[in-house]
């Protein structure tokens, strides 16, 4: 018998049909299924990125197992006619990341919306915002979740998102309103907190950041924070305090950037120029802040009497590229000083001239001789 027989002949057993059918099945689930109930979506470990993270953490389908997933795929795959149908397919749409799609559906839900409750009203709103987020349409997302807010003003993920806005958008004031916002509504949050400060930091409210930090260590002190507050005392000029809290983040961990720089500006604005030499000393040895840490050592030797190394320490840093404003004043250093130089090389040879020379007799004024 020829082999394309027997094979025909076993393919039309009803047992081998059965088989062949569960593998098309099997095909289809691992082909098709696995494609379309793909949770692409994933909560970020950043709460700076609140419209992801609202959407992974309030999107049931997420969460669900593949089994139930492909449940509800197969449920979409029907006519749509209800706000469930709708929402559904929404939520599946959310997981593979198709943000246009599902927003289309989230309006569809909204447009069928007739009362069925605060809380789907409140949600599709949220995830309209969120989704809006996702597709950089900002002013129509603030429209909306100020729309979730009138109805749900305690609800505090709606500032987070808010402010992923505003942080977009380099809205440092609408930024730090929706942060405060927040915190009266989660005051422990250390790290939204932090997030706050920095902003104010930026706006130029180094008082307000100072507070800040400052609620920030009486709760959960740690290194990074000690720093950050160490750097807002230093803007402040209140070098005192901007050494302490950088020597304390030192203690913890010394890995944060210009460290020992900053620490040595304290200690020089302080007048501990050996203690901030030594700090410059190992800011350079670091390659951390190199071009600005050879001009402030050198600034530093030149206060204590090393001219030597201190000259060639400015000279250094005025030759770097590193940062502009570094070589300017380095350059400027160095032509005052070579100034400073010639005048007093001019003053020397003055007053070795007058010690050559001797001055000049001064006589009396010329008067007619008496005559007898």
């Amino acid at each position: 018998m020829k082999i394309k027989e027997s094979v025909k002949n076993i393919y039309y057993k009803r047992s081998f049909r059965l088989i062949a059918g569960v593998l098309v099945v099997t095909v289809f689930v691992t082909m098709v299924l696995q494609s379309a109930t793909l949770v692409a979506i994933s909560r970020s470990v950043d709460k700076s990125d609140a419209a992801v993270n609202y959407l992974a953490e309030n999107t049931e389908y997420v969460n669900k197992s593949r089994p139930e997933r492909i449940m509800d795929y197969l449920q979409t795959l029907g006519s749509k006619e209800t706000l469930a149908d709708h929402y559904q397919l929404a939520s599946t749409q959310i997981a593979r990341e198709e943000y246009g799609a599902a927003l289309q559906s989230i309006e569809k839900c909204l447009s069928l919306y007739n009362n069925e409750g605060s809380d789907i009203y409140v949600d599709l709103l949220m995830k309209q915002g969120c989704l809006q987020v996702m597709l950089g349409q900002y002013d129509s997302a603030l429209k909306n979740l100020d729309l979730a807010l009138a109805q749900a003003p305690a609800m505090a993920d709606i500032y987070l998102v808010k402010a992923q806005i505003y942080a977009e958008q380099q809205n440092m004031g609408g930024l730090a309103r929706s942060l405060t916002a927040y915190l009266q509504l989660v005051p422990d949050d250390s790290s939204i907190r932090s997030l706050l400060a920095q902003a104010q930091f930026t706006q130029g409210d180094y008082d307000a950041a100072a507070l800040q930090y400052a609620e920030i260590m009486e709760r959960n002190p740690d290194a990074q924070t000690a720093y950050l507050l160490g750097l807002n005392a230093v803007q402040k000029s209140d070098f005192a305090a901007g050494e302490e809290q950088l020597t304390r983040a030192i203690a913890l961990d010394d890995s944060f950037d210009g460290i020992y720089y900053y620490r040595g500006v304290c200690y020089m604005s302080l007048g501990d120029y050996s203690a901030a030499i030594e700090d410059l000393t190992v800011s350079i040895e670091k390659e951390d802040m190199q071009q600005a840490s050879f001009y402030t050592r050198g600034v530093c030797r030149l206060m204590d009497n090393d001219y030597e190394k201190g000259l060639a320490d400015v000279q250094f840093a005025a030759a770097g590229n590193q940062d502009e404003e570094v070589t300017k004043q380095a350059k400027l250093l160095l032509a005052e000083l070579k100034a400073a130089e010639t005048e007093a090389v001019r003053a020397e040879e003055a007053v070795q001239k007058l010690e050559i020379e001797a001055p000049a007799a001064v006589l009396p004024q010329e008067t007619e001789p008496e005559v007898n």
